[in-house]
């Protein structure tokens, strides 16, 4: 851990967002391993939290999942190097409509009666996971995880058309909605199949990198869109193929690339 803190942070990525399903688990053990090994660094991290589609015990109810959520800001949200925006901490989520719910209620209700519990003063910056921008009711962002699908190669060419729906919400609101642009290196999950895992299952497909230009494409859209930051996936997600840590097949070609890319959003 270490050591990929110091490869991110020579290719100018500011933290990692860790997947984090449970207190107590194994992904909470890798969080405090890695806040860990941050110490003395400039280097972010938080979580996609992943509570609510744990298979584990207890059961992920509203109940739990809120309790989840004020672990993790009691916990570890006061660490130096917690993701933090204008001092508020900052969590991501992912699968949004995958939270338990009442009789009646739709996941965004299901969510603002898990807030209403876990977070009722606002403290913390929530990030919801999709393109549904309803989820702004509750939440405080949006980023879009997987930009590249099968049947839609290039969806990552409606960054604009997203941020704008942020950003009128923030208008109707007249509270702080952030936009993060999502960028990846590439596409390939063919592999996958072979073993059962969390998520959402889809139809396996490849998309060439390109030697970078999708990469470089990727990039210009989430810039177009004018985003309060770049979300990267990924840094180590092997099993989706979209990995830009260093590799036998790629060699530091894409911390390369990174690194240009990082500075060329800094320089805006």
């Amino acid at each position: 851990m270490g050591i990929q803190v110091r490869q991110a942070l020579s290719a100018g990525i500011d933290g990692f967002t860790l997947q984090w399903f449970a207190p107590g688990e194994r992904t909470d053990g890798n969080l405090a391993k890695l806040l860990g090994q941050t110490q003395g660094t400039s280097f972010k991290v938080t979580v996609i939290f992943l509570r609510h589609i744990w298979p584990g015990n207890p059961a992920a109810t509203q109940s739990e999942v809120a309790n989840s959520i004020r672990y993790l800001l009691d916990r570890y949200a006061g660490h130096a190097n917690w993701l933090a925006i204008d001092g508020q901490p900052v969590l991501f989520f992912a699968d949004m409509d995958r939270i338990a719910r009442e009789s009646g209620q739709t996941p965004q209700q299901a969510w603002a009666a898990v807030r209403a519990k876990a977070d009722p003063d606002n403290r913390a910056i929530w990030v919801a996971e999709g393109l549904d921008p309803s989820y702004l009711a509750v939440f405080d962002g949006l980023y879009v995880y997987k930009i590249v699908h099968a049947d839609y190669p290039v969806a990552y060419l409606k960054a604009t058309r997203w941020a704008a729906a942020v950003r009128q919400w923030e208008q109707q609101t007249g509270r702080r909605k952030l936009w993060f642009g999502t960028i990846s290196p590439g596409w390939d999950d063919t592999r996958s199949v072979c073993t059962a895992d969390l998520r959402t299952p889809s139809k396996p497909f490849r998309l060439e990198r390109a030697d970078g230009a999708l990469y470089r494409a990727t990039f210009d859209a989430a810039v177009a869109s004018n985003p309060d930051g770049l979300w990267l996936n990924s840094w180590n997600e092997w099993v989706e193929g979209t990995y830009v840590e260093p590799s036998e097949q790629y060699g530091e070609r894409y911390l390369e690339l990174t690194r240009t890319l990082a500075g060329e959003f800094r320089a805006r």
